[in-house]
């Protein structure tokens, strides 16, 4: 008799339910009965099948199979677990199958996924057993030993452990705890120009991982090291969802707004994220942080906010909070045609189109109030001026090339913004 794949979908040790493909390349999700009858004190797995304070809610949405159900592609929630472009070829051509193979890559990552997510194979129960056929067996993972790719995005990047002053591949025991990214083919000095970024922000105060600039003769265990640029740092980011060893569940806003990873510039604007914040999140204190961001990635350059560079993290299970800032990065230090924020802005894309004004009508739209959205303005007045003020100090601390640097002050010097917020 014929059969089908199915892999566990674990939060940690708690089973939430089962991936299951069928030979007619379908893949369903169907959650657990008794993920199901824990009730409110249920971790989430997604704020696409929940709504937190709101059980009757949840619980309809958890029973609800209309978005659970997928063909050829896992479901968005598990889609999005995985790597894109460049990065998810390479796995698949390692792995000998189709890039587009969404269940036999979650088959054979499926124990090193963003956050704590865990998936791993197992015996179909006989409810799913529904179809027949057979279907693909699941990959070999051998040849992933030299090579740990956990991570979702564009830029290639592997998931390290730092043990002493050495980054190696973290293997199949022991968890990495920081994301490496070789500098680029493509773009001079990018590991500088996210360092600095990232400083900048920091120093604004938003909410940012420990980074680090790495000389390449601390990363241990990398193939082909040769084919990344040469006499340039690696870049370093302490992964969040890796606490000494350990896992915390996170979930990227594509996974929030269950949409596949070639809508993360379209479909929801940062009215929509902001909402969310306010209701099912972190609720006002996030929004500020929010705000300090998108002030940061006007003044900056950076148009690659999409839906997938802004994420969730659940250090308290039952409810989320904004996760710390990662991928930012002046993007228009590379390119003068990067002319528009990722995504909308109360009607608003272009950079220089944005004024304080559009902030306020942000703020209305996603439910402040008067002296709440006041509050929040001055979040953003204050961070605008102290990006202007510290940007240039953080680029020059970790050398970045001087033309660089004078892409972003020429994109500076042409927003109405920054003419503002220096009281000009």
């Amino acid at each position: 008799m014929s059969t089908v794949s199915t892999l566990e979908v674990r939060l940690n040790d708690l089973l939430v339910g089962y991936l299951t493909h069928y030979p007619d390349e379908k893949t369903i999700f169907v959650v657990d009965e008794g993920y199901v009858e824990q009730g409110a004190q249920r971790p989430i797995l997604s704020l696409s099948l929940a709504r937190p304070n709101d059980e009757e809610t949840t619980r309809a949405l958890l029973l609800d199979d209309r978005h659970k159900f997928s063909s050829v592609k896992a479901p968005p929630f598990f889609s999005n677990l995985l790597p894109e472009g460049g990065l998810r070829k390479s796995i698949a051509q390692r792995l000998k199958i189709h890039e587009d193979r969404d269940f036999l890559l979650l088959s054979a990552l499926g124990e090193d996924l963003p956050g704590a997510v865990i998936l791993t194979p197992a015996e179909t129960p006989g409810h799913l057993m529904r179809r027949r056929g057979a279907v693909a067996g699941r990959p070999s993972t051998d040849d992933l030993n030299e090579l740990k790719f956990s991570l979702g995005g564009m830029q290639m990047k592997f998931s390290m452990l730092r043990q002493g002053e050495r980054f190696t591949l973290s293997g199949s025991k022991k968890l990495g705890n920081y994301i490496v990214k070789p500098p680029s083919h493509d773009f001079e000095a990018l590991p500088k120009v996210e360092a600095a970024s990232m400083e900048t922000a920091r120093t604004v105060g938003i909410d940012v991982p420990e980074i680090q600039l790495l000389a390449p003769d601390r990363i241990h265990g990398l193939p082909n090291m040769a084919g990344f640029r040469q006499g340039e740092p690696f870049y370093a980011i302490r992964r969040f969802d890796r606490p000494d060893g350990g896992r915390i569940h996170v979930e990227d806003f594509a996974q929030v707004f269950n949409l596949r990873t070639h809508h993360k510039y379209g479909r929801v604007n940062y009215e929509m994220i902001g909402r969310t914040l306010l209701l099912y999140a972190g609720g006002l204190p996030d929004v500020k942080e929010m705000a300090r961001r998108l002030v940061f990635n006007v003044l900056m350059g950076n148009g690659d906010a999409h839906i997938k560079n802004w994420s969730l993290i659940y250090d308290n299970p039952l409810r989320p909070r904004l996760a710390p800032a990662y991928d930012l990065v002046s993007t228009v230090a590379y390119t003068t045609h990067d002319t528009s924020i990722a995504l909308n802005m109360a009607g608003v894309k272009l950079f220089r189109n944005i004024t304080l004004d559009t902030f306020a009508s942000l703020f209305t739209r996603i439910g402040l109030v008067d002296r709440i959205r006041e509050e929040v303005m001055e979040e953003v007045r204050t961070t605008g001026r102290q990006v202007l003020e510290t940007w240039q100090r953080q680029f020059q601390a970790v050398d970045v090339p001087e033309h660089l640097a004078t892409m972003i002050e020429q994109h500076q010097a042409e927003l109405p913004l920054t003419k503002v917020l220096k009281g000009g």
